[in-house]
């Protein structure tokens, strides 16, 4: 079976919403009409800049976003703790991974995020006053597949069996990446659950993972719908170590790594996970 385990992760702000509320496609920044004496929300939000020191991250590794005053900060760093006078509402914003509207009191100066996918992602911060933009602030961070089997070296293998998360705002769910220790060490990725994120079908956990897999290690050597369930078994059999209950549905083999997305239990397939080890 596979082995569960229980991870408290400490993680400064991860903001998750199914809505996307108050998001614009073509965000119209409005400026804050000129007066004799600079109005306080003009004067507080003139500088607001956005800043991560991971613009190149590995997949489900946790980057940081921080927002700053570029003019006091050169340091990237700035706490904030603003009141409705100086904005309405604060949005970040990444398509598909992350969308936090809030108040801003207290007023969240940086954001975890992690991406399950390699790409270029665009994240956009905007300041409301009176239902219209008047800050836009933006940077994009660039996800790579990273190390032998996403973000695992099986040479330096993490510290903990808890190695990285990643949620879809867009499709609602959550996938964790954990990493097992032992005489045949593998790592795999599986749908986690809980009332934010509710039970999707064994369908839906196969289209979900098998979208991650393909995103990062292509089209699959080996797939069910093209190849008899014997050769699967068979490929399976003789790729991987650990012989566990499972029914591959595609396998995949790069320079370092197998990787299988696999069904189980074998006979009446439940749930679906991507398990991958080295290359034996």
């Amino acid at each position: 079976m596979l082995k569960k385990h229980l991870i408290i992760s400490c993680i400064l702000f991860i903001f998750i919403s199914c809505s996307k509320d108050n998001y614009p496609d073509t965000p119209e920044v409005i400026t804050p009409e000129e007066k004799e004496e600079e109005s306080l929300t003009t004067r507080l939000t003139k500088n607001i800049d956005v800043w991560t020191d991971n613009w190149v991250i590995n997949v489900f590794e946790e980057g940081l976003i921080r927002v700053y005053d570029k003019e006091q900060h050169k340091d990237h760093f700035t706490a904030f703790l603003w009141d409705k006078e100086v904005v309405d509402s604060i949005v970040w914003h990444i398509d598909d991974i992350l969308h936090y509207s809030s108040g801003v009191n207290p007023f969240r100066s940086m954001t975890g995020v992690t991406f399950n996918k390699p790409g270029d992602y665009k994240f956009d911060l905007l300041l409301y006053k009176e239902g219209k933009v008047i800050k836009q602030a933006g940077l994009t961070i660039r996800a790579i597949a990273g190390k032998d089997f996403f973000n695992v070296n099986w040479g330096n293998p993490p510290a903990s069996s808890f190695v990285g998360e990643s949620y879809s705002d867009k499709e609602g769910y959550r996938i964790k990446q954990t990493y097992v220790k032992g005489q045949f060490p593998y790592s795999y990725l599986s749908l986690y659950y809980s009332d934010q994120f509710p039970k999707q079908t064994p369908e839906k956990e196969k289209e979900y993972l098998m979208e991650v897999a393909q995103a990062t290690f292509g089209t699959p050597k080996f797939v069910s719908a093209q190849n008899r369930q014997a050769e699967l078994d068979e490929k399976y059999t003789k790729l991987f170590k650990n012989k566990l209950n499972y029914t591959p549905v595609a396998i995949w083999e790069t320079g370092n790594s197998s990787v299988a997305l696999v069904g189980t239990p074998k006979d009446a397939i439940e749930t679906y996970f991507i398990i991958a080890e080295p290359k034996y």
